[in-house]
């Protein structure tokens, strides 16, 4: 995912679910099934045939779903349902982020007709599910790595689906895998059967090969460079497991280097004015000040400023945050390429001093945001460590040769960024028996465009627009619910759902222990001004944190909004089990705090 701070997030129905993991391949696939385990079904246990065999409800909309139904997917488990066997369809789930994990693990929960629960088989390059909002966590120290990135392993065992670990080399779909023998999209037609899907193979480096009946697209997103020069061999990303594992290495190598007395302070440039650079330069910033306090961090963006198009609650408090940070903010900038000295082994050459060419941006007349670079002021930034989260695309899309070369080989229609095209029910077009979601899916949503009358009368509807969705966490597990369910319709001659999109609001980190948490509802006009003018309900707000801005609406920000932010993602994790063995981490974590114990940084 393109954000690291990730949603604000109500109850789902299933809660099973988040975009890719680990960025460690294997040649050869590891494949792990998962112990057998009796059925589950939405019925909460109960032994009627007749409810177990009965189409499970689609996906509920999310201002509805509430804390009852979101446990249904762990109701107590049913003996007597059977267990997957050789008849069933195979449907292969690629990728094992919010997409594809979650996806999965909502198929396992819904009630299936006899014979026809599917043989559901995940695969991805890593070893681990990674959380990616809470990656940030991992750089101060305020999350373990078992609460991060725990395994596939550990979190399909008590369920069915299979997990093989492998990189995919290319998708091949059967003959007669695409094309007109589909049925259609519309949420009032029936899907197409398992024998019109036509199936098809997935090929892994090293050579294995997965059959399949039913396709789910989840690869997620890589980082992306533009094809700029040094990019790839000089900065460190930061949207993996292992590389937070990297950057870790590295600030400890560079923290005990410069607390010699003797050295110069250090420069760490985070490159990327977005959510992530905001978030990675805040929680850097933060850990540096402690361990060296004359270190500086500089955040690098191509754009006017930080968080363009965010909530104004948000970009003041990340502003704010930035500033009592000691970040140093180089707007309309452009890195034209990162030399290095070299030298030395991967983690020596991490920390090689390296020179960052910039370039002037220049404004589009035509325009508000920045659209092109002049080489005319040059600029360079000597740095001792340099961090690129100025970009990510759909895996495989990248217009960079650079960025595409280990990018698996599909044959599904491509949109203008990269990502797969999909119909509104998220199956690919032209590929009745494959489906996309996430980052690698070009799903879009219906936007009202507005006119203002004369003398700024009341906005009117004029018309509908399209736009593509953000490749945000929330969208990809709002999106595995349905996909979920429209594989159970195509499996059973139902009618598909085409997907809903409705955005949960904004949360971001901002350090160890604060954020910003941006509701997602409007306030009427006139009513934040009048908040403010209330003495003793706008002294209360602003000592709570709550900055009220129209039309954004409200944002909470610092601890509170921290603790907000971490209770909404303990929520949201993949299984109930991983739940339990996270709170009990926290209870451990504030039971250290209290004691004078403090926390032991497992994430090291």
């Amino acid at each position: 995912m393109a954000r690291g701070g990730g949603p604000l997030s109500p109850p789902s129905i299933s809660s099973r679910v988040p975009s890719s993991s680990s960025s460690s391949s294997s040649a050869r696939p590891h494949v792990h099934a998962a112990a057998s385990s009796p059925g589950l079904n939405n019925n909460s246990g109960s032994n009627n045939n007749s409810g177990r065999n009965a189409p499970p409800p689609p996906p509920s909309h999310p201002r509805s779903r509430s804390l009852s139904t979101s446990t249904s997917a762990f109701a107590s488990k049913d003996a007597s349902a059977p267990l997957s066997g050789p008849t069933g369809p195979r449907v292969c789930v690629l990728g094992g982020g919010f997409g594809g994990l979650y996806t999965a693990l909502k198929l396992e929960a819904l009630a299936w007709p006899a014979g026809s629960r599917p043989r559901v088989t995940l695969i991805d390059k890593g070893e681990r599910f990674v959380f990616k909002p809470l990656l940030y966590e991992l750089i101060s120290g305020t999350a373990s790595a078992e609460e991060v990135a725990p395994t596939f392993s550990r979190l399909l065992a008590p369920y069915r689906t299979s997990f093989v670990r492998g990189a995919v080399e290319e998708v091949v779909p059967a003959k007669g895998g695409g094309g007109a023998k589909g049925g259609s999209s519309s949420s009032s037609s029936s899907s197409s059967s398992a024998a019109a899907a036509a199936g098809g193979t997935v090929r892994l480096v090293g050579g294995n090969e997965l059959e399949y009946d039913w396709l789910v697209l989840a690869l997620g997103a890589d980082t992306v460079t533009y094809g700029v020069p040094g990019v790839r061999e000089n900065c460190l990303p930061f949207a993996t497991f292992d590389d937070a594992t990297r950057l870790n290495v590295a600030l400890r190598s560079l923290e005990k280097k410069k607390s010699d007395s003797s050295s110069s302070p250090c420069v760490v440039v985070v490159v990327g004015g977005g959510y992530a650079g905001v978030e990675l330069a805040a929680v850097v910033a933060e850990r540096l000040k402690v361990s060296s306090p004359s270190s500086r961090v500089e955040l690098v963006t191509a754009a006017r400023g930080i968080l363009d198009g965010a909530p104004a609650g948000q970009h003041a408090a990340a502003e704010a945050k930035l500033a009592a940070a000691g970040v140093v903010v180089k707007a309309n900038a452009a890195v034209a390429r990162v030399d290095s000295e070299g030298g030395g082994g991967e983690g020596e050459k991490d920390l090689s001093k390296k020179t960052i060419a910039l370039a002037r941006v220049v404004a589009s007349s035509s325009s508000s945001e920045s659209s092109s670079a002049s080489s005319s002021a040059p600029a360079a930034i000597a740095a001792d460590l340099v961090l690129w989260t100025a970009g990510v695309g759909p895996v495989g899309g990248a217009s960079s040769p650079v960025d595409n070369a280990s990018a698996p080989s599909l044959p599904f229609p491509r949109s203008g960024r990269g990502a797969v095209v999909v119909e509104p029910t998220l199956r690919v077009k032209g590929f009745p028996g494959v489906f996309a979601l996430g980052d690698v899916a070009a799903a879009e949503e219906e936007e009202e465009e507005k006119e203002v009358g004369a003398g700024g009368a009341t906005a009117t509807k004029k018309k509908k627009k399209k736009k593509p969705l953000p490749p945000t966490a929330q969208v990809a597990f709002q999106q595995a619910d349905y996909v979920a369910w429209n594989v159970w319709a195509s499996i059973n001659d139902r009618p598909l759902l085409p997907f809903r999109y409705q955005h949960l609001g904004e949360m971001m980190s901002l350090g160890a222990k604060e954020g910003a948490v941006t509701l997602p509802f409007a306030l009427p006009e006139g009513v934040g001004s009048a908040l403010g003018r209330l003495p003793v309900l706008g002294d209360v707000l602003s000592a709570a944190g709550v900055r009220v801005a129209e039309p954004d609406g409200v944002t909470i920000e610092g601890p509170l909004a921290g603790a907000l932010r971490r209770a909404s993602y303990w929520y949201r994790q993949p299984t109930g089990e991983q739940r339990v063995a996270v709170g009990a981490e926290w209870l451990a974590a504030v039971s250290g705090s209290l004691s004078g114990g403090g926390r032991r940084k497992k994430s090291e």
